[in-house]
Order: structure tokens, then C-alpha cells, then sequence
């Protein structure tokens, strides 16, 4: 997902005959955040960065590793290109017996159901408002996110019972294979 500087626009309420105005920055600019949603608790882990590369992958993927120390995990991936770098293909090949990715057809990000939750932080912590600098607006979008993670069962409305149940049998079968 991307931030950008210039406002997430969105329907907002606004007296009858009034138009709102919501100023923009003269040049935009952006974050790149890479996330992951744990379907079954809920938890938001996220990272960010400049670019969407392969280097920057591997370093969430890192991140990943790292939260979830000795435990097994399904990393659901578009084929994005930073997602088939030869770096990132060594990296997860070297830790196979950590990461499994299951890969979503070429442009279906609605199959991704963290395509729901950005659009959540985007209406919800983000839209309509110019933030005077980039570091505003992360501190925005962080905001929004320890507000979900400690929240986590409101994550949950995102993602139907049938859906998650859904998700994690695909994974789980895809993890016995």
C-alpha cells in the first residue's frame, strides 16, 4: 500500500449548497507500507519504507520472522515484481521452513482480503485531511494502526466468518501439501 501526502479523498458530510475544499500540497509524496494481517487474531504487522523493491520486501519479511520467532506462517502475496526478485526468491527459499507464500493471481487485489483493511486506514485515519509533512501523515497512519491492533476483534468486520474460515483452510491445505 501507498500513503500519499496529497488527501485520500472520500465522502464526508457537508451543509446543503456547500462544497468542501480540502487543500493539497504543491508536490506529492509518499510511503510505501508493506503489511500483514494474522487472520485469525487480527494483528496488523507492518513496515515502511521508500520504495517497493525486493530489498524492502525481504526487510518485512524479516520483520515477519521475527514476530512470529518459531512459529510456521502463510504470506499471502500478489505477484507484484518486488515480490519475484531473485534476492527475494533466495531469501525464501532459505527460510521454507518458515514461509510459505501463497500466491494470488496476477490483478486480483480483491482476492487479498488486506486490500480491505488499507482501504479501512485509508477512510478512516487518513481521508480528507492535508498533513503539513510526510512524518505527520506517518504518524497518522501509525495512530491508525496501534488503534487497530489494539482493537483487534474490530478487524474482524473486515473479514466474514465464512471468508477467514475460507483463507485458513486454503492455507492449511496448501501447508499439508
Amino acid at each position: 500500500m501507498e500513503v500519499h501526502l496529497h488527501p485520500h479523498l472520500t465522502r464526508m458530510w457537508a451543509p446543503v449548497g456547500q462544497q468542501p475544499e480540502i487543500p493539497c500540497p504543491g508536490k506529492n509524496q509518499k510511503k510505501i507500507v508493506y503489511g500483514a494481517v494474522n487472520y485469525r487474531t487480527g494483528k496488523l504487522t507492518y513496515t515502511l519504507s521508500q520504495s517497493k523493491c525486493g530489498a524492502e520486501f525481504i526487510l518485512f519479511l524479516t520483520t515477519l520472522l521475527a514476530g512470529y520467532m518459531g512459529k510456521r506462517f502463510v504470506v499471502v502475496c500478489d505477484n507484484g515484481r518486488f515480490h519475484t526478485t531473485k534476492a527475494v526468491k533466495t531469501f525464501l527459499q532459505q527460510h521454507r521452513d518458515k514461509i510459505t507464500i501463497f500466491w494470488l493471481p496476477p490483478y486480483c487485489p480483491s482476492l487479498n482480503l488486506i486490500e480491505r483493511l488499507w482501504g479501512h486506514v485509508k477512510r478512516t485515519f487518513l481521508a480528507n485531511v492535508l498533513y503539513r509533512s510526510l512524518a505527520d501523515l506517518v504518524k497518522a497512519f501509525q495512530h491508525g494502526v496501534r488503534h487497530l491492533n489494539r482493537k483487534q476483534s474490530h478487524v474482524a468486520f473486515l473479514y466474514t466468518d465464512m471468508q477467514r474460515t475460507h483463507c485458513i483452510a486454503r492455507l492449511s491445505r496448501q501447508l499439508a501439501a
